[in-house]
């Protein structure tokens, strides 16, 4: 069984979407399907990458808790605490953001780029 969704575009982009299909040898609607099933590949590798992370940062704060000793100053442990608190609320931050962006191409494709910037610039590789 399947189910036909009614999507509306301005005449432009309408256009420039059949000259696409065209190119790759598709009808519009398959050239549409295929464009949408591969966005949420994406946006699925890129959640999975996310919640990897934030499972690293929780094992983070477990690993700092069982490798503390007692001779540990208190200033240590609450840098920690505050790192730890900070790292899982930009991951979170991060994975909301992607999710967002899936729904509008110009803006997912802007913030990847920018966020590949980033990467770049901090030396943070990642492999999906």
């Amino acid at each position: 069984m399947s189910k036909v969704v009614s999507v509306r575009f301005e005449d432009l982009e309408f256009e420039k979407l059949e000259k696409m299909a065209k190119l790759a040898g598709k009808n519009i609607a398959q050239f549409v399907r295929e464009k949408i099933r591969e966005s949420i590949r994406q946006e699925m590798r890129e959640t999975s990458l996310l919640e990897r992370l934030i499972r690293m940062i929780e094992n983070l704060q477990n690993f700092q808790q069982q490798n503390t000793t007692q001779n540990t100053a208190q200033g240590d442990s609450e840098l920690m605490r505050e790192i730890y608190k900070l790292l899982l609320y930009l991951t979170w931050h991060e994975k909301t953001v992607a999710e967002a962006t899936i729904v509008m191409e110009s803006t997912r494709k802007k913030y990847l780029q920018k966020r590949q910037e980033v990467e770049q610039k901090m030396g943070i590789e990642f492999e999906l």
